[in-house]
């Protein structure tokens, strides 16, 4: 079965927060565009059994099931709906636990 993948406002801002600062604090644009383009190809790689990947450690916090996939430093947090993956937030692993205001 294929899914329709979709991101939020709040999933898009976290990337492109980050590649900002690999881009500018980093000095670095080819990281920050390869990052980018892993991200686009781990998010897309969704359409296909997202069910692979698993439960986020914080799912007390949450009424509905939330799973997440690893990307290189961040979690792809993401929620599954029928056909659809919604991915809620990109997180850095180095960050605090997920929280409810987190999504």
């Amino acid at each position: 079965m294929e899914f329709s993948v979709e991101i939020t406002q709040a999933a898009l801002a976290d990337a492109e927060g980050y590649v900002c600062f690999i881009r500018d604090d980093r000095q670095d644009p080819v990281a920050a565009e390869q990052w980018w383009n892993g991200l686009v190809d781990q998010i897309l790689s969704l359409e296909t059994l997202p069910r692979r990947c698993s439960i986020i450690p914080e799912q007390k916090y949450f009424g509905q099931e939330m799973r997440h996939l690893i990307y290189a430093s961040h979690r792809i947090v993401f929620r599954i709906d029928e056909s659809t993956v919604t991915v809620l937030r990109i997180y850095h692993g180095a960050r605090k636990p997920l929280k409810a205001i987190d999504r």
